[in-house]
């Protein structure tokens, strides 16, 4: 039996700019979503389930995942502004393929709710067959299913493409997927798509681990702030709590790997070095021994970002010798002194825990900056 997609009369080949090597890939993987279509007992005639969850149970889903729907909302409406011409939806499901938010072109929309691309329905492969969402899903890779690559002929007038979303520990969140009229397919879609889900996942680490330490590296300098750098959450005793999908591709290894290791295996470094380095250094990023298994010579490019209002009792004992002088407590301070410590605890927590960017703004030494967070921590 043939399962390689078929051409038919409303069927357009995908444009060459995807890739010789890359558009065999996908083929591929096409052929062996159709091989699990058969396996489930799908036809290409099958007639899809048109109908959504019940309200009820939508609801509850949507608040199990409400977390995820806040970090992506905002980003799917940046996304369809993008593609406001293209007669598509941006959809956002759970980890089993159940749509929880969709925003769109209101004409499409129309016959989007006719094919159930609605929140509430479900596009796990096995109720759909061949779709970027459920297949995506079986991959856990950006997935297009172009027109009549779909297994089940009532979705051929689709295209659809579709990023899965990861949280800290490497697991599936949910999809991010664009739907719309395969006429109007662009060959971008995809990248912005997978751009889209990566926001999505550097939202999430950002705000998950956003009372700690979290350092953020790349091979090179010039991508550290950008939505390419790579991001690791580290405990007060150097334990890596977590880390974005940059951190893991960047480095070759899974994240209970990374986990397992910890930050001095990995980095070379020590939760010490990185707070001397933050202490003494400037505003050059901290050089870090590589160890990507794909590039042992190559050097990491790192920063720190401190939440030091709740890393201090961790980490006073560290602080140099100067800053260890005896200071008194916040309840003792004048209500002058008392506005100097929140001013100086707003600056470095809006500084993102950098000490020296604090002091600069401030205008004072980064030794000022350690013994007003000592007076803010003892009081």
């Amino acid at each position: 039996m043939n399962l390689r997609p078929r051409p038919n009369e409303t069927s357009t080949h995908l444009p060459a700019t995807i890739g010789v090597l890359s558009d065999r890939l996908r083929q591929a993987a096409i052929g062996q979503s159709h091989e699990r279509c058969v396996a489930l007992g799908l036809t290409e005639t099958s007639v899809p389930e048109l109908s959504p969850a019940p309200f009820s149970r939508l609801i509850d889903s949507r608040e199990r995942h409400r977390r995820l729907y806040e970090q992506a909302a905002p980003v799917m409406e940046m996304l369809f502004e993008q593609i406001v011409s293209t007669r598509s939806i941006v959809a956002l499901t759970d980890p089993q393929g159940t749509i929880l938010h969709s925003v769109g072109d209101s004409g499409f929309l129309e016959r989007a709710q006719q094919i159930a691309l609605a929140p509430g329905v479900n596009w796990s492969e096995s109720t759909k067959g061949t779709n970027a969402i459920g297949t995506a899903l079986f991959t856990e890779t950006p997935t297009i299913v172009h027109a009549d690559e779909h297994y089940v002929r009532a979705n051929h007038f689709l295209t659809c493409s579709a990023a899965p979303i990861f949280d800290h520990a490497g697991q599936m969140l949910g999809v991010l997927d664009v739907s719309g009229d395969h006429r109007s397919y662009h060959a971008h879609t995809l990248a912005m798509v997978t751009m889209s889900a990566r926001m999505i996942e550097n939202q999430w680490f950002a705000d998950k681990f956003r009372h700690g330490l979290r350092l953020h590296f790349h091979r090179r300098p010039e991508m550290l702030g950008t939505m390419r750098e790579a991001m690791v959450a580290l405990s007060p005793d150097g334990k890596i709590l977590g880390a974005n999908r940059s951190a893991l591709e960047l480095l070759g290894i899974s994240a209970a790997a990374l986990r397992m290791q910890g930050l001095e295996a990995v980095f070379g470094i020590t939760l010490a070095g990185i707070v001397d380095h933050c202490r003494h250094g400037t505003d050059e990023p901290l050089k870090l021994a590589s160890v990507l298994r794909h590039e042992p010579d190559a050097t990491l490019y790192a920063r720190a970002l401190f939440n030091w209002p709740t890393l201090w009792p961790a980490l006073a004992t560290q602080a140099p010798p100067e800053a260890a002088e005896p200071v008194r407590s916040a309840a003792a301070a004048t209500t002058l002194e008392a506005q100097e410590v929140e001013a100086v605890r707003q600056a470095v927590e809006s500084a993102g825990g950098n000490i020296s960017l604090a002091a600069r703004r401030l205008g004072v030494a980064r030794n000022t900056v350690y013994r007003k967070l000592a007076i803010a921590t003892k009081g």
